[in-house]
């Protein structure tokens, strides 16, 4: 069960993240992210939330989600649909894994983390975050050598088309804002890092 942001309104903005048990890798072939690319698509649509951005890594992942203006139960974080879409997605990839893998029990660590995007500054370093997310963790020198974010959306309009048209930035400025992010990557890091707890 995700952990609960208290502050799940209509039309608000939230990065959710989790990772795998132990940092294991649950994520091992085009297969694997091709299945939760699919349920990702599935949960979306059926939940009418928003993505503004997302990576998927082997060990865990990351998106930034707008909850819908109208959600039933509006009031209740349970009823939210970035809650329902989280844990709907979560289940089935955890199902999956454990299926593939003839395994039993939790595939990813704890509860899901929602946290409130509440500034403009917030949401624009997290977009980059995100995206570049591949080359923070060193698992990519080039970020063109990771398919599984959402940074080719933002620059090529191209992949797997989950990000919403209406929140993609303007191309060369997010080519700009990544210049800089790739460059103080550590210090963009730290500034997070706050928001991460």
């Amino acid at each position: 069960m995700p952990k609960i942001d208290r502050r799940i309104n209509p039309g608000s903005f939230h990065h959710v993240f989790n990772r795998a048990v132990d940092k294991q890798t649950i994520f091992y072939t085009d297969k694997d992210y091709k299945y939760f690319f699919e349920k990702i698509e599935f949960y979306k649509i059926k939940t009418k939330i928003e993505i503004l951005a997302y990576v998927v890594l082997p060990n865990h992942w990351h998106f930034l989600i707008k909850e819908p203006e109208s959600t039933p139960g509006v009031g209740n974080p349970r009823c939210s649909a970035l809650i329902r879409f989280v844990s709907n997605l979560t289940n089935s990839y955890a199902k999956h894994y454990n299926s593939m893998h003839d395994r039993t029990g939790v595939v990813f660590q704890g509860r899901v983390k929602t946290k409130l995007i509440d500034n403009d500054s917030y949401l624009q370093t997290l977009i980059n975050y995100i995206n570049l997310n591949p080359i923070k963790h060193k698992i990519v020198k080039n970020i063109n050598d990771w398919d599984y974010t959402s940074h080719h959306e933002y620059i090529y309009a191209q992949s797997h088309n989950l990000v919403s048209d209406s929140y993609l930035i303007d191309c060369s400025q997010y080519r700009r804002e990544i210049k800089y992010y790739i460059k103080n990557i550590s210090e963009m890091s730290e500034v997070l890092n706050k928001y991460l707890v």
